[in-house]
């Protein structure tokens, strides 16, 4: 009887190609790298860099392939887990295996599509004020992102400590600490993707800029922290401190308790203000959208902004992913093959650091008719192409979706619906995106108010 064929010669080798002078250049010009990369090579790009290989995905059948795998445990992102663990330490942003399950299983009932409704009130509050208070500066230029950082702090601050910003004194600090953080971490984080751990050693990355951001972002919430162990109440620390998992009995220990609400804090404000700010940009320049968006809104009943209302809001929904589309949170989610691998007609081997390229991805030729146009038809029902469902991934897929996704929604859809009620933004800047761990305007989103009676 004959031996069977060995999976890996069985399997096709996707040729390799010198990836050197473009990977010099992913920290600072991620997009620019990764699309050209693809436009070179094609949507499946085997490189080759100080002897490691690199593999960049661009095409939906192979990231859903990919998120799968590493659903079974065939990839995983512990290869980041030493650069990401200064800021995130053990939350779910970079826990390993049993913890990660543990603490994803016991978080996830908070953050459900029906939990996070609890927050509705807060959100509309805090978004009607700055509203209103954007409307009556309507005389002159508007500073948009000074105003939507201000605002998602505030949101984010009564959500996650039960309190105001106004009692918070370093609140101005903060936001300049989560900016240091944005600059400072795709250095740390693309060093290691480029040069790997051994190669790394060689390399000065001690930014002691962003090592004291970290520490008093992480000093802040441990302060916090202690208050909320003494005196308990209904946000979401609280809810963190007191829940267990139903099924185990298992509980937070205290040290992933303080990881988890900094990766909160950090995560959950940086993204949700850039969409935001693109999308007031984008629709900023558009007239078209931007009164169709209007009249959606002004059909809602003439009654206190709720959640339910957004159902009615299919535009303004398309609107705001075709924004994810155009300025998706991140270049690319990164992982690393822990065995060798099928993907498609091809074997990659162990060790194999994979980029799922998000943004080439959102913008690829093949996938979207004219995909640098803003365009929110695409995403209406009416739509006609029927396209894969990682052609589009804003959240990330697999296991590690964003546990995010239904708080950031409804956060987002509420302040847009809460900001058009009261006045029309219009902009005629020209922005692109910035240096950043994130996909952020590179200066400030400013433009003119129009008050609505």
């Amino acid at each position: 009887m004959e031996n069977p064929t060995p999976l890996n010669q069985a399997e096709k080798s996707l040729a390799e190609h010198s990836v050197f002078l473009p990977m010099m250049q992913l920290i600072w010009r991620p997009l620019a790298t990764l699309a050209w990369i693809h436009n070179q090579y094609g949507d499946l790009v085997l490189g080759r860099l100080f002897g490691r290989k690199i593999l960049f995905v661009r095409s939906p059948e192979h990231i859903e392939q990919i998120f799968n795998l590493e659903g079974k445990g065939l990839l995983n992102r512990d290869f980041l887990y030493e650069a990401k663990q200064v800021l995130f330490g053990n939350g779910l942003v970079n826990s390993q295996n049993e913890v990660w399950s543990k603490q994803r299983r016991l978080m996830q009932p908070l953050f459900t599509k029906e939990a996070v409704k609890h927050y509705e009130l807060i959100m509309i509050e805090e978004a009607t004020t700055v509203a209103g208070n954007l409307k009556k500066a309507a005389a002159g230029q508007v500073n948009l992102t000074l105003a939507m950082k201000n605002l998602i702090q505030r949101i984010f601050i009564r959500i996650l400590l039960g309190k105001s910003v106004d009692s918070i004194s370093n609140s101005a600090e903060l936001i300049k600490v989560i900016e240091v953080i944005c600059q400072e971490l795709p250095v740390q984080l693309g060093s290691e993707i480029i040069f790997g751990s051994r190669l790394k050693r060689f390399i000065p990355l001690k930014s002691k800029r962003y090592h004291a951001a970290v520490d008093y972002l992480k000093a802040f919430i441990g302060q916090e922290i202690a208050e909320k162990q003494h005196n308990p109440g209904q946000d979401l620390i609280s809810l963190l401190i007191q829940s267990s998992d139903r099924s185990t009995g298992y509980t937070m220990p205290d040290e992933l308790l303080q990881d988890e609400a900094v990766n909160l804090f950090f995560a959950g404000q940086e993204t949700t203000i850039n969409t935001l700010l693109w999308f007031f940009y984008l629709t900023g320049k558009h007239a078209d959208v931007r009164n169709k968006i209007a009249a959606e809104i002004r059909q809602l009943p003439e009654e206190p902004l709720c959640a339910s209302h957004l159902s009615q809001l299919s535009y303004t929904k398309a609107a705001l992913s075709e924004t994810l589309r155009l300025y998706p949170p991140t270049s690319a989610l990164s992982t690393q093959t822990v065995q060798d691998i099928e993907l498609g007609d091809y074997g990659i081997p162990k060790g194999t650091t994979v980029l799922l390229s998000m943004h080439s991805t959102h913008h690829h030729p093949g996938l979207w008719d004219k995909p640098e146009e803003f365009n929110p038809n695409r995403f209406l029902e009416t739509a006609t192409p029927e396209r894969h469902k990682f052609a589009f991934f804003p959240f990330g897929g697999g296991v590690h979706n964003c546990i995010g996704k239904h708080f950031a929604e409804l956060e987002m859809l509420l302040v847009i619906a809460s900001f058009f009620r009261e006045f029309s933004f219009e902009t005629d800047i020209s922005v692109k995106e910035a240096f950043s761990i994130t996909l952020k305007p590179d200066r400030p989103v400013v433009g003119r108010v129009e008050p609505i009676s």
